[in-house]
């Protein structure tokens, strides 16, 4: 049998990127999948669209996932059409670099609102579910950023480190029926991170991680699917480290 064979997944942020990969790898694998949006209503669609034609079930919803009325109106429709929610993954999530003395107001709301408030938003409406259940596995994507500093990074690297602590405190309060845990991503080999980064500061990213390569986006959904399912059914409270081994360096 498929390892999610009639579970139902939330994923925020699943539009592209690593969240488009984890809604094609779960649908693959029998899973119900739920593609949250916010502006990419176009690729969200597609996503489904393809999940569809492989004979899989997948619904898009659009939210902010900052604003609480409309996480709670996601998470009510999500529930309505699958019955449930028994896997949350929170994916999305924002970069807006700047020179700490230079970071405007507003690109340190904006990305703390989208990688710590939103999670705790959706955790906090999707965990009253699971914990009436009696179960479930909420993912949090983090970064090695939080523990290992990056110049310009001062907004993100503050909300992925909240993050890991909220992972924490959601695993105690959340227990004993719900698993809750955090992967830390190192560099990924993708378009965006080829966008924002130049051949030789991802050649040295490259020669910093002691496997001397990046990961990609199916390598880490896999990794992601793992933490997610009754494998790890003993592991809660975790933030683990997905990154070649960089955070030893």
């Amino acid at each position: 049998m498929a390892r999610f064979s009639n579970a139902s997944v939330l994923i925020t942020g699943a539009a592209g990127g690593l969240g488009q990969q984890l809604a094609l790898d779960f649908a693959q694998e029998g899973a119900k999948v739920a593609i949250n949006y916010f502006s990419s209503k176009d690729n969200a669609e597609e996503t489904a669209a393809r999940i569809a034609v492989g004979g899989g079930d997948a619904m898009t919803c659009r939210a902010d996932i900052s604003k609480s009325e409309e996480v709670e109106g996601m998470v009510e429709r999500v529930i309505e059409q699958f019955g449930g929610i028994d896997i949350l993954i929170n994916n999305a999530g924002l970069s807006r670099d700047a020179a700490f003395l230079d970071m405007s107001e507003d690109d340190w709301d904006r990305v703390v609102d989208i990688n710590l408030k939103g999670p705790f938003l959706v955790s906090q409406a999707v965990g009253r579910h699971m914990v009436s259940a009696g179960k479930g596995s909420i993912v949090n994507i983090s970064a090695t950023t939080a523990v290992v500093a990056r110049a310009g990074n001062a907004n993100y690297a503050a909300s992925k480190a909240g993050l890991n602590m909220l992972t924490q405190v959601m695993a105690l309060e959340l227990g004993p029926h719900v698993n809750v845990n955090a992967v830390a991503l190192g560099f990924v080999d993708s378009e965006l991170v080829r966008k924002l980064f130049s051949p030789d500061e991802i050649a040295k990213a490259e020669d910093s991680v002691p496997l001397k390569r990046l990961t990609t986006y199916k390598e880490t959904s896999e990794f992601v699917m793992m933490l997610a399912s009754e494998t790890a059914g003993f592991v809660t409270g975790h933030t683990i480290p997905f990154d070649g081994g960089r955070v030893m360096r």
